[in-house]
């Protein structure tokens, strides 16, 4: 089939088959050619059988008739063109023109109607219902046939009908399965001048879509219509004006106020509000004087637009009290059934109607035989606050387009008459048009849309008018909170199953979560009772009543559940009532049963949608949480919070009160959801429920902000912890708990964990680094209280900076404090050991003799203890003295204090003599210098006064024992000893600064001194030995660590103060008992010896050195490793190893030949140099070869250092070879050597006095030789990577 030709057909065939046969028409050209043929005839066929449709639809419009007496019949012939000529067709017709009736039968006469429907929206469903019924009367036809209408819940047109009345909300919906609109070849958008929401987004829509349907035309009309933009919006369309009716109206101005009212917010509007009831009154007093003066007594009807349903009641109520008799008092608005609607279209003829109305009288709905309209100037505006997400709905004064649609009310029949109740000059102050709906409502449920849609950004989507960015922006934010968007703002999968329901996001997202949580069948019921018009009446003169039936499906805690219980009642009547029946019920129950319908449709239409997602209903009842944490999940901006006693606080600060008719009311709940947030006269919480907080924690997890507050270390727990304040949209949700702060802010927590648990000491921890650390600590604080200075120790941030530097920023509790340093120190055992160097901010040599911390006196060696504190009562040095030898203390070897305190205490004992004696000694400060110079070592015999007597008496001097006695009772603390006595558990009995006095006080007490020497040799190793001993010598603590002593006569066990000697010793003990056990060994391995060895070996020693130094080698390696305290584990190591010892023996020969050859050999190289310029490197190699300890490496050293040496000594080889060659080079590296050395020795002899663990100065120390090697020996490897800075690095590391 040529493309032409298809074309030509298609364009004969239904428009909703048109993309179908497109489709088709593409596929046959990836068709085999045998099936291609079958194919193009399948498809002409059914292109055939459309087109038939389309004749069969030509042939069947029915006759039409137009009514001439409407001015746009006038104009028919010209619209009728000009839909022909142009895709887009902009009627501006004035009211009364009958645009909303004639222009269906218009399209059907240009030809339009035959290929797809007509659609023609309205604003309303009222109005929809009431035009589709109007046209079709005059068309002649059934409604339903050829004019039918579809409104939500309720639908009369047929498939084979040409015109579709709905409105625009149902015209959106059909685009979520007809993208294109297929189904209609007209469009007419009615009353365009609303500028709703859904006429600004199909407005907008349209104009994407007209250029992909160029079939479908579109006629936009209105009756005031700011019809240039609208021409411009769809690229100058041509405009037609159609004038009204020439009914003149007259406008006559009956201010109840002198001031300009704008809203309900202004001052003056209370008091127009109470005046508007008489002007009312008034004004249709006036209207029936004009009637009676126009001949018209009894005729033309009157039209009072109102502002709320409430004003509707309290004027009709007014008028039926104060207003002109044999009148029919009628309201009309929205909420109204339909029964009482249609008695507005339907006059019963027994009086004058006055037809109370809100703005849904303004437009679309023509109420017959209205003469005159009362317009009060106002009407209730929905506007949304986009900054408290509030829905308000104030009452503001209409603009002037609004008051003249209202004016045209009553020009349509006769000539009218309009009175506003307000000024010409208000009148023509307010705005020329009302604001459209897209700029002042919630924007959320069109941005779904337009993302379902694929309609792109909504910035940029062709709007008639653009919406505020503002109004754009907390849309999408919505949907980001409900997760129908991404951050990217791309519609998610739980956003399109939200855009599949016909409801707000929100109300959807909660049937989302009601399928997920278990809880659909009561989530349903809720939803769509929230989106339909609430069912219960409550009529003026029957309240109480009213109040009384609700109350029966009322829940205490949810106004939720109010309409499952009211819905579960209700569906029971439908298997045991008749419809009449159920329609009794619910009048007996205050409900309407239209709305309550409705519910149920609406019910209905949501579980077709749940359907088609596969949400399953459940057949348990839900329980209150589950249900309630659902609809949480799109409520999460109506939650509030109690605040006082009448308020509540709602998210982003905003305050409200319960609505009087909600169960809550008056409650306190101290949380609670709301439906809707609703500012009338009042901020109103509507449909409330009460909730927890946990549950706004657990499904807004997406949207909480936390505040974390007071991070602090908890010794306990070993972590760093904080306070939480858990907020949504500004409401506090939870104002403190706790939690880890090291998920919140890692290097803070960090930083706490290193200042108050290893910088303060504030931990749980057994470590040795930390008991050295705090140790060392206090060892210079020790030293500041000797020198009575506080200038040595640095701050705290020092030894911050050192932890800091070390330890992982991840590191920010014990535990995993824990896990690192077992790592760290298996590379390093000292990595977190602190040098004193670091926390002293100046280094003060301290002589241990002038401060010593243990005094002899009596034989007995008591501890001393040191503070500098003048207001403390043991400022000075304190010593401890068991209580049991108290009296053997000399009394006279105590008043010589200490050496470096001596100086202070003779100053000060001068200085307390009397004045006549003093006067002798000044200058005071020369006299001590000298008698310091003079002053003999201290005699424990003579007090230290009885000393400086004695070396004044030269000089004349002569000086009681009373002044002296005198002058040491005036001492400062600081100059006598603080006498601690303790009892034999180290509990403090007394202080105290004289000694006699508290020998007194203890004279009659006695502690006995327990004393265990042992000195027995050793001839087996012992049945177990306790590793550490501690010991309560006199109530001072001691520790000791056992050792097996190798001395000269033996093996003793022996308990030494330190722990690193005792190892070494019982090391030595151990191996000499094992080597006693296996004598018959040793003499094998003596035996195996070579008579080589025995030569190379004879420079540093005899043959039976050598047998000593070999069997000790042999037995080091193979037991050396292990360190044994029991007879069961000597046994079993003895058992396990005693029959390798000659294979080991071996294997050490072969190293120890190839060791001391080796040896032999350099030392014959270095017979070669003995120039004098060779002096420095040889100096060198020979005091390497000396710490190599020739004579005792094989037994003193670990076997896996000198098992390096046959390495070192071909380095030396290779060193010698290059030296003639290299000596300038060697010079330099050894001046480097040697200074690396220089200091290891003088850090070995501080370690030393020190009692420090010497293994990692040991690594170093061997470290040195494997740099020696790539200083001196290169190509050689070293055995490890080695460098200056490596080894520099280590230096720093060490403590």
């Amino acid at each position: 089939m040529h493309k032409t030709d298809f074309f030509r057909a298609v364009n004969l065939a239904l428009t909703q088959d048109r993309p179908r046969f497109i489709g088709r028409w593409q596929r046959l050209r990836n068709l085999p050619d045998d099936k291609r043929q079958q194919a193009e005839q399948q498809l002409q066929h059914s292109l055939q059988q459309s087109q038939q449709q389309a004749q069969q639809r030509l042939q069947a419009v029915p006759p039409l008739k137009l009514n001439e007496d409407l001015p746009v019949s006038q104009r028919a012939s010209e619209i009728i063109e000009a839909i022909k000529n142009h895709q887009v067709v902009v009627l501006a017709g004035e009211t009364g023109s009958g645009k909303t009736t004639q222009l269906p039968k218009l399209c059907l006469m240009a030809g339009r109607g035959v290929y797809g429907w007509i659609g023609h929206t309205q604003p309303r469903r009222l109005a929809a219902r009431s035009v589709a019924a109007r046209i079709a009367e005059e068309v002649g036809s059934a409604l339903g046939e050829v004019v039918g209408y579809k409104v939500r819940f309720n639908e009369a047109f047929k498939p084979e009908g040409y015109v579709k009345l709905m409105t625009d909300g149902i015209l959106l919906a059909e685009l979520a399965n007809d993208r294109y609109l297929n189904a209609y070849d007209t469009l007419i958008i009615d009353e365009a001048h609303e500028r709703s929401l859904n006429i600004d987004f199909l407005l907008g829509y349209l104009r994407q879509l007209l250029p992909k349907r160029p079939d479908l035309k579109v006629i936009i009309t209105s009756a005031t219509l700011d019809v240039e933009r609208f021409s411009r919006h769809f690229s100058d369309a041509p405009i037609i004006q159609v004038e009204g009716r020439t009914y003149p109206v007259e406008v006559v101005y009956r201010p109840i106020s002198s001031e300009t009212v704008n809203s309900d917010e202004d001052e003056a509007f209370e008091a127009l509000e109470e005046a508007l009831p008489r002007a009312v009154v008034n004004a249709v007093e006036e209207c029936i004087e004009h009637s009676r003066s126009q001949g018209r007594i009894g005729h033309g009807d009157i039209l009072v637009f109102a502002s709320t349903e409430r004003e509707i009641r309290e004027l009709a109520d007014t008028l039926r009290k104060y207003g002109p008799p044999h009148t029919e008092i009628l309201p009309l608005y929205a909420r109204l059934s339909l029964n009482e609607q249609q008695r507005i279209f339907h006059p019963t003829g027994k009086g004058r109607r006055i037809i109370i109305a809100t703005n849904v009288a303004e437009t679309s709905l023509t109420v017959p035989n209205i003469h005159y309209v009362i317009d009060s100037g106002f009407a209730r505006i929905s506007r949304y606050s986009y900054r408290s997400r509030v829905q308000r709905l104030p009452i503001e004064a209409v603009s002037q387009a609004a008051a003249n649609q209202r004016k045209g009310r009553c020009g349509r029949i006769a000539a009218g008459v309009c009175i506003r109740l307000y000024s010409e000059a208000d009148f023509l102050s307010r705005p020329e048009f009302t604001e459209p709906e897209i700029r002042r409502t919630h924007l959320a449920a069109v941005i779904l849309q337009m993302h379902a849609l694929g309609l792109g950004n909504i910035a940029d989507f062709p709007f008639v008018e653009p919406p505020d960015s503002r109004f754009v922006n907390d849309g999408l934010r919505v949907l980001e909170e409900l997760g129908a968007l991404d951050k990217q703002q791309k519609i998610t999968a739980l956003g399109q199953q939200l855009s599949r329901f016909p409801l707000d996001p929100r109300l959807a997202r909660m049937l989302i979560a009601g399928a997920h949580s278990g809880c659909l069948e009561e989530m349903l019921i809720i939803v769509s009772a929230i989106s339909s018009q609430d069912p219960r009446e409550r009529p003026p003169e029957k309240q109480m009543q009213a109040d009384q039936k609700h109350a029966l499906f009322k829940d205490k805690e949810s106004d939720f559940l109010f309409y499952v219980k009211l819905w579960q009642s209700f569906e029971a009547t439908r298997s045991d009532l008749s419809e009449n029946q159920r329609k009794q019920w619910a009048k007996s129950h205050f409900m309407s049963y239209l709305r309550m319908r409705e519910w149920r449709e609406t019910h209905h239409q949501l579980v077709l949608v749940c359907k088609d997602l596969g949400l399953q209903r459940q057949a348990q009842p839900a329980k209150y949480e589950v249900l309630h944490r659902a609809l949480l999940t799109g409520l999460l901006s109506s939650i509030a919070h109690k605040n006082d006693d009448k308020e509540y606080l709602a998210a982003r600060n905003q305050k409200a009160k319960i609505f009087p008719a909600s169960a809550l009311y008056k409650k306190g709940v101290a949380w609670l959801m709301a439906a809707e947030i609703v500012e009338t006269s009042q901020v109103y919480l509507r449909t409330n429920a009460k909730i927890e907080p946990e549950w706004i924690e657990q499904e807004a997890k997406h949207l909480l902000k936390s505040h974390v507050y007071e991070p602090h270390w908890e010794k306990g727990s070993g972590k760093v912890m904080a306070y939480e304040q858990v907020s949504l949209f500004g409401l506090i949700i939870n104002p403190k708990r706790k939690l880890n702060y090291e998920t919140v802010n890692a290097q803070e927590a960090h930083e706490i964990f290193i200042r108050r648990a290893l910088v303060e000491g504030d931990i749980n921890l057994k470590a040795d680094f930390f008991t050295h650390n705090i140790n060392l600590v206090q060892d210079i604080v020790d030293i500041e209280d000797k020198l009575r200075r506080k200038d040595i120790l640095v701050d705290d941030e020092v030894l911050y900076q050192f932890y800091a530097n070390i330890i992982p920023p991840t590191v920010a509790n014990v535990r995993t404090f824990e896990g690192w340093r077992r790592e760290a120190e298996r590379q390093n055992p000292q990595i977190l050991f602190c040098n004193p160097d670091v926390l002293m901010a100046q280094e003060d040599d301290v002589c241990v003799a002038e401060y010593p911390d243990n005094l002899a006196l009596s034989g007995l060696v008591l501890p001393l203890r040191y503070k500098f504190d003048p207001s403390a009562n043991d400022d000075g040095v304190t010593i401890t003295i068991p209580h049991a030898v108290l009296t053997q203390i000399n009394e006279a070897a105590l008043s010589w204090l200490i050496p470096s305190l001596l100086a202070d205490k003779v100053e000060a004992l001068l200085k307390g003599l009397p004045k006549a004696i003093r006067r002798q000694l000044v200058p005071v400060p020369d006299t001590v210098k000298r008698l310091m110079s003079d002053l003999p070592h201290h005699d424990d015999n003579k007090s230290l006064t009885q000393v400086l007597n004695q070396l004044l008496q030269p000089r004349g001097l002569r000086i009681s024992h009373e002044d002296w006695q005198e002058s040491e009772n005036n001492l400062p603390f600081y100059c006598k000893f603080n006498i601690e006595v303790v009892d034999n558990k180290g509990k403090v009995l007394a202080t105290g600064r004289d000694l006699a006095t508290l020998k007194i006080q203890f004279s009659s007490q006695q502690v006995a001194l327990a004393v265990l020497p042992n000195n027995q040799l050793l001839t087996e190793f012992p049945a177990e030995i306790a590793p550490i001993v501690e010991k309560k010598v006199a109530g001072l603590p001691t520790r000791s660590y056992a050792a097996l002593v190798l001395q000269e006569q033996g093996v003793t066990l022996q308990y030494l103060p330190s722990q690193s000697l005792a190892q070494q010793e019982h090391q030595r003990g151990t191996m000499a008992l094992l080597q006693k056990v296996c004598a018959s060994e040793v003499k094998l391995l003596k035996k195996i010896i070579t008579p080589a060895l025995a030569v190379d070996f004879s420079p540093y020693g005899n043959k039976a050195q050598l047998e000593l130094q070999f069997v000790q080698a042999v037995f080091n390696r193979l037991f050396g490793a292990v360190t044994i305290y029991t007879l069961p584990d000597f046994n079993e190591v003895l058992q396990q190893k005693r029959g390798l010892l000659l294979s080991e023996g071996q294997q050490v020969l072969k190293l120890a030949s190839e060791i001391f050859k080796a040896w032999r050999e350099v030392n014959k190289q270095l017979g070669n140099f003995k120039q004098s310029i060779f002096v420095k490197s040889i100096a060198d190699i020979n005091q390497q070869l000396v710490e190599f300890k020739p004579s005792q490496f094989l037994a003193e050293l670990e076997p896996k250092r000198w098992q390096e040496y046959p390495r070192y000594l071909k380095a030396l080889q290779v060193r010698l070879e290059r030296l003639p060659n290299n000596l300038n080079r060697d010079v330099l590296a050894c001046a480097d050597i040697q200074k690396c050395w220089q200091q290891y020795q003088q850090k070995r002899i501080d370690y030393q006095a020190r009692s420090i663990n010497i293994q990692p100065l040991d690594d170093y120390r061997w470290l040195l030789e494997e740099y020696r090697i790539s200083l001196f020996s290169q190509p050689m490897k070293t055995a490890v990577p080695i460098s200056k800075e490596r080894l520099n690095k280590l230096w720093q590391q060490l403590p």
